[in-house]
């Protein structure tokens, strides 16, 4: 009777915060031999438990277990005086230390969207494979694909609206929490979109708020809309990581549809910290943040970043123009062999080998 158990704390919150401890408490599961429950979306006002096949009730069953199992939590604490990083690597010595294998019955306990999808990388493919098997994920995505036109260029925009406020200066973005972006900052990305790919672009644009406040962008660019798709919340999210280049919204769902995308993505520059050692990070002066400054110094290669700072003008790089037009190439089925294409010939090429390190 080994349990590992994702708290919902108070009333519960977005799909971007939930997944997280679901996903820790997946890890632990899979490193215990343990059943995993998901969360007690009962206790969410945002009725999760439609979604994931729950019962509204669940909060009853996951309180009852606690109270009659010992309870072992894994907090913030223990996962930074395990070492941090890897959710993987600090739950391994929290295991050890709490010879939790030698013990046949506990309820493993963690909640918090502290870590953030960073240290829960190996469990990517179980956060994407939830969100696809939820009930209504699959019939949205099959309903969505035929609005998309596979040749052109996709461009996923998330504009959050709904309860997020806008701050009323840029440097206040920084000390917000649950900012509403300008939308003048869409737009401008926008504009800066139809100047480099004319009419060889679409617009995918998923957001919580009114029509009125959107129009801009309906009226002025190719837009494709997922609003009149009802209980949209785990496709729009799969939806946006599908596409060729995102445009973020400073809020965790954002980051849960950049961390299973492949492809580049654009984040509010006034959202983020700047460094002196020249580059941002979402989250300021954190162990692992000062690891990746350290790294950005040895290995400045700001071309291959794939999340990049976009400024309040919206002008796009070059490099991420350009990277976004390869990722609608690599989608093409005409140019990849297992599904019916070709591969060009390439006569009397030399091989190039770019060098690393």
């Amino acid at each position: 009777m080994r349990y590992c158990i994702p708290r919902v704390r108070n009333r519960g919150h977005g799909l971007g915060n939930e997944i997280v401890p679901w996903a820790r408490a997946f890890l632990a599961a899979q490193l215990l031999n343990a059943k995993l429950l998901p969360p007690a979306f009962g206790l969410n006002r945002r009725g999760y438990w439609r979604h994931f096949k729950t019962s509204p009730d669940d909060w009853i069953y996951h309180r009852v277990l606690q109270k009659i199992l010992p309870v072992v939590e894994f907090t913030e604490a223990d996962y930074l005086a395990h070492g941090g990083g890897s959710a993987v690597t600090a739950l391994c010595s929290f295991i050890a230390q709490h010879k939790l294998h030698e013990r046949r019955v506990f309820a493993f306990v963690t909640e918090g969207l502290w870590g953030g999808y960073s240290h829960v990388q190996a469990a990517r493919e179980f956060m994407r494979s939830t969100l696809y098997q939820s009930r209504y994920a699959a019939r949205n995505l099959l309903q969505l694909q035929s609005r998309i036109d596979p040749h052109k260029i996709l461009v996923g925009m998330h504009v959050r609206l709904g309860d997020f406020v806008a701050p009323t200066s840029l440097g206040e973005y920084r000390r917000v929490a649950n900012a509403s972006l300008p939308l003048d900052w869409f737009r401008n990305i926008a504009e800066s979109l139809q100047s480099a790919f004319a009419g060889d672009w679409q617009l995918l644009l998923v957001s919580d708020g009114a029509p009125e406040p959107l129009r801009p962008l309906l009226e002025n660019y190719p837009c494709i809309i997922t609003a009149d798709i009802p209980n949209g919340d785990c496709s729009d999210a799969l939806a946006l990581a599908a596409t060729d280049l995102l445009v973020c919204s400073a809020s965790s769902y954002s980051s849960l549809a950049a961390s299973l995308s492949e492809s580049p993505y654009l984040w509010f520059a006034a959202n983020l910290h700047r460094h002196t050692e020249g580059c941002y990070s979402l989250h300021g002066d954190l162990p692992r943040t000062r690891s990746a400054v350290q790294h950005f110094l040895n290995h400045p290669a700001t071309s291959d970043a794939r999340g990049i700072a976009i400024e309040a003008d919206g002008q796009i790089p070059a490099f991420v123009l350009e990277s976004t037009a390869r990722r609608r190439e690599m989608r093409r089925w005409e140019l990849d062999l297992v599904r019916g294409g070709v591969t060009p010939v390439r006569l009397n090429a030399e091989p190039q080998v770019r060098r690393l390190g």
